[in-house]
């Protein structure tokens, strides 16, 4: 069991530190992340960051998560994940429930903007997590961003 733990927190370890040498920066959804959904790409802002932050977010064990995703694209988008799964997420605004396979996720309509408040939970061997999120409609490989689930409840963090 503790060879299968560390394998795990050495893959996060190993995801996060190729993101920091390719020069990718991770919001901290923490800080209430804008999801804004145009030019069938995802672009964020964040507190004090704003732009495109590429390639996607870190959320935190224990603590609430607040994405707000704006579509200002024509078409309607996806954002779905299979980090989704067995959540408790509670959604403001007008989305649809949708599923992609494992995936789990929001279709929302273009002008329409959702909230989606969460709290991720994990047992006492987790050591973090990472996943991707993407939109089904434009496909995985054209429309897709990273997620890390760190747990920071030890103060060391996952990494």
């Amino acid at each position: 069991m503790k060879i299968k733990h560390l394998s795990k927190a050495l893959t996060i370890s190993l995801g996060a530190m190729l993101l920091v040498f390719s020069g990718a920066t991770l919001a901290s959804a923490t800080a209430d992340i804008m999801v804004t959904m145009k030019d069938n790409g995802y672009h964020f802002s964040s507190g004090a960051m704003s732009g495109t932050l590429s390639p996607g977010f870190t959320m935190h064990v224990g603590e609430e998560n607040v994405i707000t995703l704006k579509n200002e694209d024509h078409t309607a988008h996806e954002f779905l994940s299979k980090a989704f799964n067995g959540m408790d997420v509670v959604v403001r605004g007008e989305a649809e429930s949708v599923k992609d396979g494992a995936a789990t996720g929001w279709r929302v309509m273009p002008g329409k903007t959702v909230t989606l408040k969460f709290t991720p939970r994990a047992g006492e061997d987790f050591a973090g997590s990472y996943d991707v999120f993407y939109c089904a409609i434009h496909g995985k490989p054209n429309m897709k961003g990273e997620i890390v689930v760190a747990d920071t409840r030890t103060g060391t963090g996952a990494f």
